[in-house]
């Protein structure tokens, strides 16, 4: 980074959260705002497009005039905002307002990969102190991504998921034991008030849900597929949730309380497995002693205690974003979108 003070505004619609933040280049977050649509979709287990961008329209001034309460924002070297990937909506309503500000201010602007920027949320949590070259597993609703990053600016891309993102199969799981409870509730009237109480926890996202609820269950209970696919980089998690689907059709008949808690276990037992058993298979083939992992599923609290005793184990230093940065946040943004325009 260049030596003097420079400031950054960034700006973040790439999903459903509409969010601004200042930052500056030594890894300081001035403000971090962020407004979550979870509410507005949780009726429909997953993100609508249309319903996104729209909120995205109506509170975006709201979230940036928040996020430079007090910052004068002539005072801004920078404007940073997510160029993709995303909802095309969603992201145009980020550029249209970045590239606005930029001209009405005279303010340069730059557009931000938003997979650089879940690698900043880490590298904002360690203040930059994390050598390079590292692994990092970028893992979230929308994105599921293997990469070798050897600089600030310059990363190689090994694998992506071939089908459904980590993260959205934790949410089509939710929406699966919902449709399961309703199948079945006619059926087990006197578990009626624990399935009704299990409705009305079951909603999106489907990550803590799966996380809260797994913390009852037994993770070895059922032997659902593991899609290891230790022959290339990629990772696949259609056939895991096609496999939860058939196991809830054979219990239809045979339900038992415990089978929701147990479901969930199986199947964070299931992910957290296939994830950590890929990488530390790849740093072992490339020799990689670092491995960042972010994205919204890596605030997973099992994922991040067992990828911590498998580093131990294996001589890996292993290095997780902040809680608060691991969902989509526009510091992320704005810290990558600095090193992007200003060092290159």
């Amino acid at each position: 980074m260049v030596k003097k003070k420079i400031y950054t505004l960034g700006i973040e619609t790439s999903c459903d959260e509409t969010s601004a933040s200042v930052v500056d280049n030594k890894y300081n977050i001035l403000s971090n705002i962020v407004f979550s649509q979870q509410k507005l979709h949780s009726l429909y287990f997953g993100v609508v497009p249309e319903l996104a961008s729209r909120t995205h329209y109506e509170k975006i001034h709201f979230v940036i005039e928040k996020a430079l309460k007090n910052f004068d924002i002539k005072k801004i070297n920078l404007i940073a905002y997510t160029g993709k990937p995303g909802l095309k909506g969603a992201l145009l309503v980020g550029k249209i307002v970045a590239k606005t500000l930029g001209y009405i201010y005279s303010i340069p602007t730059i557009a931000v990969d938003h997979l650089w920027g879940h690698i900043y949320s880490i590298l904002l949590t360690y203040k930059g102190d994390i050598k390079f070259p590292f692994l990092s597993v970028v893992i979230s609703g929308g994105h599921t991504e293997l990469s070798i990053v050897y600089s600030f600016t310059e990363r190689k891309i090994l694998g992506e998921t071939r089908d459904d993102a980590v993260g959205e199969a934790f949410d089509k799981t939710v929406k699966m034991l919902v449709e399961y409870i309703n199948k079945i509730k006619k059926y087990y009237t006197k578990n009626l008030k624990f399935l009704n109480k299990c409705l009305k926890h079951l909603k999106y996202p489907g990550g803590p849900v799966v996380e809260r609820f797994a913390n009852y269950g037994d993770p070895y209970s059922i032997n659902f597929p593991k899609p290891y696919m230790l022959e290339t980089y990629d990772f696949s998690f259609s056939g895991l949730k096609t496999a939860v689907f058939y196991y809830l059709n054979s219990k239809l008949k045979d339900f038992y309380p415990k089978l929701i808690f147990d479901v969930c276990a199986s199947f964070q037992e299931t992910v957290v497995d296939t994830i950590t058993t890929k990488i530390l298979h790849i740093t072992k083939k490339l020799n990689c002693e670092i491995v960042c992992i972010s994205g919204g599923v890596s605030a997973n609290g099992y994922l991040r205690e067992k990828m911590l005793d498998l580093g131990k184990k294996n001589n890996i230093k292993v290095y997780f974003p902040k809680k608060d940065l691991s969902t989509d946040n526009a510091a992320m943004i704005a810290s990558a979108g600095a090193h992007f325009y200003f060092n290159s």
